[in-house]
């Protein structure tokens, strides 16, 4: 007998080949069987009578592993099952809460509260990769996790929060470092080349990590530099580590934000009249155009031998923490030296002339004229404020800057320092061209979702507080909405072949991503007619509609649209392991 059947699906295996009709049978957290099985028994039964099944969702770019130390997790959480996500992958932009020495242990952990915007000297009670992984296994997983190690982390474990490269002996611990997390268990690293400290690398650093790589097959993820007009050096920054290594490479939340030199506010008022003309004029301004060079750099690359990827978010709206808009020096050194810092009039107006007069230049860790000024690109006006700690400042949730310092009497600058110190540095915000839920700023990305070599991701930043993204809610149903039904674009078999069976093999996940016997029973069924999100950016708690059940590693987690509470099925997935 079978622990569960599901009978009567339409199955769509997430290899990419066309859906067909079956049954599944699952057993000690496997599919124990595929095929016609009306006669079987199971303990349970579903019938997913209209309904499309396939593998659960991977996410491949998330910081849901940031939450997963603290006793709320699985309520902070419970929005990725319910779209359908069963593993997801931790780690990224530089950023791991893996590797926690002792001699750093301030400094890594600082690091880490700049993103989760919460204290985190408790909950964090490791000291290295295999400790994590055991104490979230022995705690309990909502999800399956797999977890990229952190080039940031990596850096401040080896040598502290320094403005400059490392030294030969840094250098050799980081690497040391990086070779034990992937003995550990670790997929790979990440970077996060616009944040400190991982803006003061160079590519000569990244490319002899990229050789402890090599030793194990780990991948290579990349937040680059940057991404308006040196996204070409980016790219190819990130390619040499590749190439030199032999390693495959995934570039991070790829965009394209245009910028040029001398003609700052008339490209930002050309972007702006060009949004107005296809949202309120419905002019099909084939925006989508502009990021088909970058595109094609990552087709040459592939041409040329590197294995290359790239994932996309499907929102018109970036988020992160404040400090990423500051100059390098702003944040050097711990995050208590540069808040006072941000205390000094002077210092405050010399930081004002920074941001608003140095072009952005490459590479990023100069003092003044880093790459991806994104203030100057955009304008105050481009970053509005996600989650904030403290009661009384939560009033300027979805505002911007200039609209939060009108009300305060105060500029922009002064309101993004004052809150910083008010915040003790625990300030998110999300980041736009143009206005929340832009439809042009979206199409923008249209070629690079339906590219075969992308994937979609979420880029979680879950909290317990604060304004979420709508994508940690509807991300995948959103995707498959828009680019199979709305449009359509692609394919149903192709949209799921994106979300699971090649994340699934860029990750070198063994056993999933794909509906076959043998594989983990990491499963999902919807409705695709009713498949769907109205969730945006001012309304973004919002679980999608369609999505029926979600089957993790053989248990139910979600039944009937109804989450199963005390659901702990998740596992730690290792490198090299066969789950």
């Amino acid at each position: 007998m079978y622990d569960i059947l599901i009978q009567n699906a339409t199955i769509v295996d997430g290899s990419g080949k066309e859906q067909y009709p079956g049954d599944i049978a699952i057993t000690n957290g496997k599919i124990s069987d595929m095929g016609m099985l009306q006669a079987a028994e199971a303990k349970t039964v579903i019938n997913a009578n209209e309904k499309v099944v396939c593998p659960g969702f991977i996410d491949i770019h998330s910081h849901a592993d940031l939450m997963v130390p603290h006793a709320n997790q699985y309520e902070t959480l419970k929005p990725l099952v319910k779209q359908g996500i069963t593993t997801f992958i931790g780690g990224n932009c530089g950023f791991s809460n893996s590797l926690i020495p002792d001699e750093q242990r301030e400094n890594c952990i600082n690091s880490i509260e700049g993103l989760t915007a919460q204290d985190e000297s408790e909950c964090l009670d490791w000291k290295t990769p295999a400790e994590f992984m055991e104490k979230a296994e022995k705690r309990g997983l909502l999800l399956n996790m797999g977890l990229l190690a952190g080039h940031g982390s990596l850096r401040i474990a080896a040598a502290g929060l320094v403005r400059r490269h490392l030294t030969p002996a840094e250098q050799q611990k980081m690497e040391t470092y990086l070779e034990q997390s992937l003995e550990m268990g670790c997929l790979g690293m990440s970077s996060g080349l616009q944040y400190y400290p991982g803006l003061q690398s160079n590519t000569e650093e990244l490319v002899r990590t990229g050789s402890v790589l090599k030793k194990t097959g780990g991948v290579f993820t990349s937040h680059m530099r940057s991404y308006c007009h040196t996204i070409d050096q980016s790219l190819d920054e990130v390619f040499e580590v590749g190439r030199k290594n032999d390693i495959r490479v995934v570039v991070s939340h790829l965009y394209w934000q245009p910028y040029s030199k001398g003609f700052t506010g008339l490209v930002q008022k050309l972007v702006k009249a060009a949004s107005f003309a296809y949202n309120r004029l419905h002019i099909p301004i084939p925006i989508e155009n502009s990021l088909q060079p970058k595109i094609r750099k990552i087709e040459d690359a592939r041409d040329k031998g590197l294995d290359v990827f790239f994932d996309l978010v499907p929102t018109s709206q970036g988020f992160t923490t404040l400090f990423a808009f500051f100059p390098p020096y702003v944040v050097e050194g711990s995050k208590k030296q540069a808040l006072e810092r941000l205390k000094d009039r002077k210092f405050r107006q010399q930081v004002l002339f920074d941001i608003e007069n140095v072009e952005p230049d490459w590479p990023h860790n100069e003092k003044a004229s880093w790459s991806f000024n994104y203030i100057k690109i955009t304008g105050w006006g481009g970053l509005r404020v996600m989650a904030v700690t403290q009661g009384k400042n939560q009033w300027m949730e979805g505002k911007t800057f200039p609209e939060i310092g009108k009300e305060l009497d105060k500029t922009p600058m002064d309101t993004m320092c004052d809150l910083l110190i008010e915040e003790e540095g625990k300030v998110l915000v999300f980041h736009t061209p143009t206005k929340p839920d832009d439809p042009f700023a979206f199409r923008s990305m249209w070629r690079g979702f339906t590219h075969p070599l992308s994937m979609p991701a979420t880029d979680t930043i879950l909290l317990p507080f604060g304004r979420p993204s709508h994508v940690f809610y509807d991300c995948f149903p959103r995707f498959i909405d828009y680019f199979v039904k709305k449009r359509p674009l692609l394919s149903l078999e192709e949209a799921i072949r994106k979300c699971t069976s090649l994340p699934a093999g860029v990750m070198n996940l063994k056993n999933r991503g794909t509906l076959k016997q043998g594989n983990a029973a990491d499963i999902l069924l919807f409705d695709l007619k009713t498949l769907g999100t109205t969730a945006d950016f001012y309304n973004p708690r919002v679980s999608p509609s369609g999505i029926d059940s979600v089957i993790i590693n053989g248990e139910i987690a979600l039944q009937n649209g109804v989450f199963q509470n005390n659901v702990k099925a998740g596992k730690v997935i290792r490198g090299n392991s066969s789950l």
